[in-house]
């Protein structure tokens, strides 16, 4: 994890430009939160709802919503799959802005077709500057 400006960032997460963060793991299972940056950008998360466990989404559908003092969003499935595990935020939103990278995750993706999907996202140095971007445009910092 390395910061960039005061935001937290790893190079080794997928990211979507909805500001999501993709982690695949060992058993080919793909975890999804929100990044640092976003939670910082949008404030206190006061709600989180997600699809149920066994549910399908195609790539893009709507997965959830999240909402926090000033703003209410949809969540967008970075990848297709069905969801196998819910996270603790939907029980305890706080979780998306006190641990965003670690209990702070939505769900967890058994996915369908993981190598193309992975495709369309952000990665390594292409996610990096495109966060410094991001920073610059929506907070005016130099990063």
């Amino acid at each position: 994890m390395k910061e960039v400006g005061k935001y937290l960032f790893s190079e080794d997460l997928y990211y979507t430009k909805d500001h999501l963060w993709v982690k695949v793991e060992d058993d080919g299972s793909v975890r999804v939160g929100w990044s640092d940056f976003a939670q910082k950008i949008a404030g206190k998360v006061v709600y989180v709802k997600v699809k149920d466990v066994g549910a399908e989404v195609n790539q893009g559908d709507v997965f959830g919503s999240i909402e926090t003092g000033k703003w209410v969003g949809k969540l967008y499935a970075p990848v297709g799959g069905v969801i196998r595990e819910v996270g603790k935020v939907v029980d305890n939103p706080k979780l998306a802005n006190s641990d965003p990278y670690g209990e702070g995750w939505f769900v967890v993706i058994e996915p369908s077709n993981l190598d193309e999907d992975l495709k369309s996202l952000l990665h390594g140095e292409e996610a990096l500057e495109w966060l410094r971007k991001e920073i610059r445009e929506r907070t005016g910092e130099e990063v």
